[in-house]
């Protein structure tokens, strides 16, 4: 996945998407996921860091990680390599 370089975060979890003017409210489990994925990490590791995090099922944490990043997709905030 791309660093999202066009898509600023503040911390109250408000995304701006200057390259098309798109904005969007990210949950604080969003703003974690959004954060790790662009530090480079991979969706299996976000879903561990979740359960760890938040004490949820693995089943949860990949339906959930999976759900937000076809969301990024959808928005065309990020493409496949």
């Amino acid at each position: 996945m791309p660093a999202f370089q066009s898509l600023t975060v503040n911390k109250d979890g408000f995304a701006f998407d200057y390259a098309t003017g798109e904005s969007f409210i990210l949950n604080r489990c969003g703003q974690l996921v959004l954060q790790r994925l662009r530090h480079g990490e991979t969706q299996q590791q976000i879903v561990q860091f979740l359960c760890d995090q938040f004490d949820i099922t693995l089943n949860t944490a990949e339906r959930d990680v999976t759900d937000f990043c076809q969301q990024l997709k959808t928005l065309g905030l990020t493409k496949d390599n």
